[in-house]
């Protein structure tokens, strides 16, 4: 789906992938994101048809990556923006699956949930619930393979 999203005089070009996966593709002017819109067990995704009109839109995230995992340690789960750790759902030793919500950091007063890339064991956690950190900053660390308990 394209449309255009006109925000304070400028306007973008917003290609979004299909709504039913996780994490939804979007390219906004050509450049590449990951969105993990929030799940609702309630309602289904609707069918989204493209305005005939631009109209106004709220883009998520301006960062590429909500479930940072840095590129050099597959392993590494680092913080995608500066901010302050407010809550941590899980502990070392914990299997995680793809997806899920590993720790929540504040940055200008929005809630971002950290997800696991893929599938893993928690293997260590660096952070604690009030901490600030930097955008790289190690939060924890997710071995690769899930290994049984």
């Amino acid at each position: 789906m394209k449309i255009t999203v006109k925000i304070q005089d400028k306007t973008y070009t917003v290609q979004v992938g299909d709504l039913r996966t996780r994490p939804v593709a979007v390219e906004v002017d050509g450049e590449p994101f990951e969105v993990w819109p929030e799940e609702n067990t309630a309602a289904p995704v609707p069918q989204v048809q493209t305005p005939a009109a631009p109209s106004p839109a709220v883009i998520k995230s301006a960062y590429p990556q909500s479930a940072a995992v840095s590129a050099g340690n597959t392993g590494a789960v680092s913080a995608p923006i500066p901010g302050v750790i407010v809550e941590i759902k899980v502990k070392a030793g914990d299997a995680v699956e793809f997806g899920q919500e590993l720790c929540v950091l504040e940055a200008m007063k929005m809630k971002n949930s950290i997800r696991a890339s893929h599938a893993g064991r928690i293997e260590k956690i660096h952070i604690s619930v009030g901490e600030q950190v930097q955008q790289g900053k190690l939060l924890m660390e997710l071995n690769q393979k899930a290994s049984q308990p």
